[in-house]
């Protein structure tokens, strides 16, 4: 299987277009951040391989953030996604866990997807009920936000995680065109998690769609990336306001802030933050 990949499809004659990813290395590096149990993990890895889907149509400094959040021991499953080439994903949780079932470990909740076009473009969220499962939760989202169906299949295990999504398009209308979208959705539905996390995107898709005219397309790649850094760290400061940092500076004699996603460490010693301070005295410079 190749690593770290999301394939784009197109089919002749049916009036829809696919997306397959597959993550190796990049859920390994999520992984190495934080021990997570398995119930958790798996479902980690199915949000991150949705995401990926997610962000695949993002322009170049676009962002696309997940979030599934509930009030059951498993609070938050996030993840996002930068220029379609980037991911990263974290959950937080607190024991018991409760086995396994969807329902008993994230209880009531909600998806909230952030799309953020930047470079001007306007910021969207979109926020739905949890369905049964994270592809169900995700479906849902397609057919409130984009009034498109969608159908959605995740897998993830301890080494892998993926996702198939088949999408139709909007162009074609008519009895036809609902019957080979039907029959094509339900050729996805067939796709079983073992094969998405173990077969190449060639097999996969030739066994999938044996009957289609389908053309996979160029692969594009994928790499888990953080968007933290030393500036990030100091506008999110600044954010607390100057009364906050000046009692951290009081109480610790500097600060120390680490990135959730990636664990990476930022030291403010003391010289660092009384020079924050007087910067956000001064206000900004024109």
């Amino acid at each position: 299987m190749s690593s770290d990949t999301l394939h784009r499809f197109t089919f002749a004659q049916a009036p829809a277009r696919g997306l397959l990813v597959q993550l190796e290395r990049s859920w390994e590096d999520v992984q190495s951040r934080h021990i997570y149990p398995t119930a958790v993990r798996d479902l980690l890895g199915q949000v991150l391989a949705g995401t990926a889907l997610l962000g695949a149509n993002l322009k170049s400094e676009g962002q696309v953030i997940v979030e599934l959040r509930g009030d059951g021991p498993l609070r938050l499953l996030v993840a996002d996604s930068r220029g379609g080439h980037t991911v990263r994903a974290l959950a937080r949780w607190g024991e018991p866990l409760l086995g396994s079932d969807w329902h008993r470990l994230l209880g009531d909740g909600r998806l909230v997807i952030t799309l953020d076009p930047r470079g001007g473009g306007r910021r969207y969220q979109g926020i739905v009920e949890l369905a049964d499962g994270v592809a169900a939760t995700l479906e849902s989202y397609f057919a409130s936000s984009e009034q498109l169906p969608g159908h959605i299949v995740l897998a993830a295990d301890a080494t892998r995680a993926a996702g198939l999504l088949i999408q139709r398009l909007p162009a074609a209308s008519g009895p036809q065109a609902d019957a080979q979208w039907d029959h094509v959705a339900a050729l996805a539905g067939t796709a079983r998690p073992q094969e998405l996390l173990t077969l190449s995107p060639q097999a996969l898709l030739g066994r999938l769609f044996a009957d289609q005219d389908m053309r996979l397309l160029a692969a594009q790649d994928i790499a888990f990336g953080c968007s933290c850094s030393s500036d990030r760290v100091l506008a999110t400061l600044m954010g607390l306001g100057w009364a906050e940092i000046e009692s951290l500076l009081a109480e610790r004699g500097g600060i120390d802030v680490d990135c959730e996603f990636c664990n990476q460490h930022y030291h403010l010693d003391r010289a660092a933050t009384e020079q924050l301070l007087a910067d956000m005295t001064q206000g900004p410079l024109h």
